[in-house]
């Protein structure tokens, strides 16, 4: 494991320069711990969920004589998104009509491979279409209640 680096930034004076350093970096806390100069706070990318490979973090040591010491390590790298489990905006909206004029699974995945140039996974396509079909069993019985 290699140990990461820490690059000086600046010493703010206030915490109001430090939250806007913080805000104007997208970071959000990740760990704090008691030091023996006072407390080590760890910041990381607001976004690390949406881009894995973004190691950027930010390291803030609040002193007990009032000092605010900022390093960084590392820099944001947004080049490539994670997976989602969530089917294509395309493809939703084709399982939304599909339901809409009561088709099948069968002719729904026949519709989405006519009309969407990419995979949809098994799985994907039955929870698209169980869930749009719940909704529309929920408005179904709304009507009929009125």
């Amino acid at each position: 494991m290699v140990k990461r680096t820490w690059n000086f930034v600046d010493k703010f004076s206030s915490e109001d320069e430090l939250q806007s350093y913080i805000v104007q970096n997208t970071v959000s806390i990740k760990r704090t711990e008691e030091i023996e100069a006072g407390k080590k706070v760890i910041y990381r990318c607001s976004k690390y969920r949406k881009y894995p490979e973004c190691d950027f973090q930010v390291k803030v040591i609040f002193s007990h004589d009032g000092g605010v010491t900022v390093s960084t390590s590392n820099e944001h790298d947004h080049a490539h998104r994670a997976a989602t489990p969530r089917a294509p905006s395309p493809v939703r909206e084709i399982v939304k009509n599909s339901v809409a004029a009561g088709l099948s699974c069968i002719q729904t995945r026949r519709a989405i491979e006519h009309q969407y140039q990419g995979g949809v996974s098994r799985s994907q396509l039955c929870s698209l279409l169980n869930y749009h079909r719940s909704l529309e069993l929920c408005y179904f019985f709304k009507i009929n209640k009125l």
